[in-house]
């Protein structure tokens, strides 16, 4: 079997849809259609049924699709490993971080170019569903992101929750607030809310938490980055918000209250996504199974 009709394969069955798996490989419809037809006449099966507007693979599709991703794997690992040795480069990391978990995931980083000073490490910031794009178009090859609110398509590692955190600007509350704090006691603020560039996360998850408990909360800005949300409410915002604990230290807060909330939903969940076809990265593995993440202290 051609690995070239392999990947395009591997591509259909992740996108959904021929249309926009050519997207994805840039490249025009009708011939990657002709690639499918010629993988499936060289094995004399059906790889595809269609399913409304998607197509879904058959058993034997599914089959196919698991062991060429093992393939894939091994042949990009090898291919990696070979030009590593003959030419003994610098080996070169594409990474995406989240916004959200800057402070998680910067001690990982930091120990990654610990061990590999002579790689190559190149790190995109930004927005979780903009890298999850990223890793559909292969621009990338590991997020460091939330983990996905829909996990078709991708293969990821998840870590522990982070602990959710109140933080409320003394404008809205003078008195430091007993802690924990009485999570519903926060609609009566305004909130400053994370939220995702496109598609749904962990705002919608916040709000349905709130409107469950019989809350009505009043949401005056919506930003995809804590550290912006801080700085704002630092600088006078009176507003309140709820964010991961690991993006949040008291002590350069002088004007805003920093308290556990009770009860505390499991909102925040750092995880290492990759495509399916896409190996894990044995350096970042390696860290990961020696104990990461570092606990950390409470705020």
């Amino acid at each position: 079997m051609d690995l070239k009709r392999l990947r395009y394969f591997c591509r259909v069955v992740e996108q959904g849809s021929v249309s926009q798996a050519a997207k994805v490989l840039n490249m025009a419809q009708p011939p990657l259609s002709k690639r499918i037809q010629e993988l499936e006449e060289e094995l004399q099966v059906s790889l595809f049924s269609r399913q409304g507007n998607r197509i879904e693979p058959t058993e034997a599709g599914y089959f196919l699709y698991r062991k060429a991703c093992e393939i894939l794997r091994q042949v990009e690992d090898t291919a990696r490993e070979t030009v590593a040795i003959a030419n003994k480069e610098k080996f070169q990391l594409r990474l995406g971080l989240t916004h959200l978990f800057q402070c998680y995931f910067k001690p990982l980083l930091l120990e990654l170019y610990k061990r590999h000073p002579d790689a190559e490490i190149n790190i995109s910031v930004t927005d979780s569903s903009h890298l999850e794009t990223m890793l559909n178009e292969g621009t990338i090859d590991l997020a460091m992101i939330q983990r996905p609110y829909r996990s078709e398509g991708f293969d990821y590692v998840s870590f522990d929750p982070v602990r959710l955190v109140a933080v409320i600007s003394k404008q809205c509350l003078a008195q430091a607030p007993v802690s924990p704090f009485d999570y519903q006691a926060l609609a009566a603020f305004p909130l400053v809310l994370l939220h995702r560039a496109k598609d749904a996360g962990t705002y919608e998850m916040l709000i349905d938490l709130f409107r469950k408990a019989g809350g009505n909360p009043k949401v005056i800005m919506h930003i995809t980055q804590p550290g912006v949300i801080l700085e704002w409410l630092e600088s006078g915002l009176a507003a309140a918000t709820l964010l991961p604990s690991s993006e949040v230290d008291a002590r350069k807060l002088s004007h805003c209250h920093v308290v556990d909330v009770f009860p505390s939903p499991q909102v925040f969940y750092p995880a290492l996504v990759k495509m399916p076809s896409t190996p894990y990265l044995p350096e970042i593995m390696e860290i990961i199974a020696q104990g990461y993440p570092i606990p950390r202290k409470s705020v």
